[in-house]
């Protein structure tokens, strides 16, 4: 029986209700401003890639803890776009924020991050706790 992980059930949960709100008809509303993310890990780090095109560097925030990261900044409107010569506009402008739990506990102390072509590269590396979870065992 495996241990009990809170961290891992709240990112299932999360999981399902992203799935559940992108498959609603109010799904032209979800996610509205708030970056797509892909987390996947190494032996030895946790790495989050995030899409935020149109975001300059200086206004974006990222705030990393030893369980979650925090993403936020703001999409600047162009000032050369005049509100009454729109025909139709999509993009999203404003500011952004977003919580995102991590699979294992990492050390926040030496996290690293890259920003180019609008994609936003976050590496930390897992304490020593999270790589020593489970062993091989031999077989009687």
């Amino acid at each position: 029986m495996s241990e009990w992980n809170p961290l891992k059930e709240i990112n299932n949960f999360s999981k399902d209700v992203n799935s559940l709100l992108e498959k609603s008809p109010f799904s032209m509303f979800y996610g509205q401003g708030t970056p797509r993310v892909d987390i996947y890990q190494t032996e030895d780090d946790v790495i989050l890639k995030a899409e935020l095109p149109g975001v300059a560097k200086d206004d974006l925030d990222v705030f990393v803890d030893d369980e979650f990261i925090k993403l936020s900044g703001e999409t600047r409107k162009s000032s050369e776009i005049n509100d009454e010569h729109i025909y139709k506009t999509e993009r999203y402008f404003g500011t952004f924020s977003r919580t995102i739990p991590l699979p294992v506990e990492v050390k926040s102390e030496e996290a690293r991050a890259e920003y180019r072509d609008g994609i936003l590269s976050i590496t930390v590396p897992k304490s020593e706790a999270a790589k020593r979870k489970g062993r091989k065992i031999n077989i009687d």
